[in-house]
């Protein structure tokens, strides 16, 4: 099946499949996936030191760039040792992933 057609889940089973089972594979999983990536998107298009998720002001544990890193990493579905600054901002969250 061609990538274009991936769910975000199928596409979220491949990259922890690359992850080396770094991210779980289960659906729980990829739905506080799903949040995490929500804050680092919002991490990677802003400068402030702080961002908001679910009326919660965070200090940013990674750097604009950190962030861009990982948009890129799981938008071309590719996992490199930069992807590992997920869990500080899904641990940040408290949420497993």
């Amino acid at each position: 099946m061609k990538r274009s057609k991936w769910s975000g889940y199928d596409a979220y089973l491949v990259l922890s499949d690359k992850s080396g089972h770094k991210l779980k594979s289960c659906y729980d999983s990829y739905l506080n996936f799903k949040k995490v990536m929500e804050a680092i998107n919002a991490i990677a298009f802003t400068d402030k030191s702080t961002y908001s998720m679910d009326g919660n002001i965070y200090e940013r544990k990674i750097t604009k760039t950190d962030a861009q890193n990982i948009l890129d990493g799981v938008n071309n579905n590719k996992w490199n040792n930069k992807l590992n600054n997920l869990f500080l901002v899904s641990n940040q969250l408290k949420l497993k992933i």
